[in-house]
């Protein structure tokens, strides 16, 4: 049963990161969810990947508000500290986020971040998200998610820039990648490996205004959008009603 409609006739809408990501993979299912109130198919929570990011948070936090480095920016030759900031919190909620208003449409932008770093020389803000995998190869950010995951800390220097903050174009992303080497049992408790890759990204935000006034464009008017070509949702919604019509 679709839920109940959220959509206030000519209410700016509220749109998260994720909802913009929506809207460029499939502006039907945008559509649909975002307007129409239809629940999207539920996804496999992600418990293991909130369990790491939980970690790295209290590795960062341990230190946030010093001067202290930490053994991965020495590694990679960062000069940076973990930034300190009393909405933090609020900043890493995913129903929180920072919210900022979009001039062009009135529409109320937000994200919530991971982590951010701050140069120690120029005061500059890295947008920092954590990524958490378990594969053979190094990670990296060529193929699979990682256009997506470029995007994703593109709308996030976008909205941080839009509240007032000086962001670096350079954002980071750190991967723990959980190894299927060695023993697991140990001392009574079950131990994983994860070997931690920084990757980092320049980011270009020079498209975000255009595709949230597409959105917002998209949200507002009456007719159903056409289907992604490349919607797997779609595309199973469809053979599956003609598989029912034989």
């Amino acid at each position: 049963m679709p839920r109940k409609k959220a959509y206030v006739p000519g209410a700016p809408p509220v749109f998260s990161r994720s909802a913009l990501e929506d809207f460029l993979k499939c502006p039907r299912c945008f559509y649909l969810h975002r307007r129409r109130g239809l629940k999207p198919l539920a996804r496999i929570p992600l418990t293991l990947a909130v369990a790491t990011d939980a970690l790295l948070k209290n590795e960062f936090d341990a230190i946030r508000g010093s001067e202290a480095s930490h053994p991965l920016w020495d590694e990679n030759g960062l000069s940076v500290r973990a930034f300190s900031h009393p909405d933090l919190e609020t900043w890493r909620s995913n129903f929180k986020g920072l919210r900022v208003a979009h001039a062009a449409t009135g529409a109320t932008i937000y994200g919530a971040i991971d982590d951010l770093w701050q140069h120690r020389e120029s005061g500059d803000l890295h947008i920092v998200d954590y990524k958490s995998t378990s594969k053979k190869e190094t990670p990296d950010l060529e193929g699979g998610f990682g256009e997506g995951y470029k995007r994703q800390i593109e709308i996030y220097q976008w909205i941080y820039r839009q509240a007032g903050f000086t962001v670096s174009p350079i954002g980071y992303f750190l991967y723990v990648n959980g190894s299927k080497e060695g023993g697991f049992y140990e001392a009574s408790e079950g131990r994983m490996r994860f070997v931690t890759t920084l990757l980092a990204h320049e980011g270009n935000t020079d498209w975000v205004d255009d595709c949230i006034s597409a959105a917002v464009a998209c949200f507002q008017r009456d007719q159903i959008p056409d289907a992604a070509e490349d919607c797997d949702t779609c595309r199973y919604v469809s053979e599956r009603s003609a598989c029912l019509s034989r």
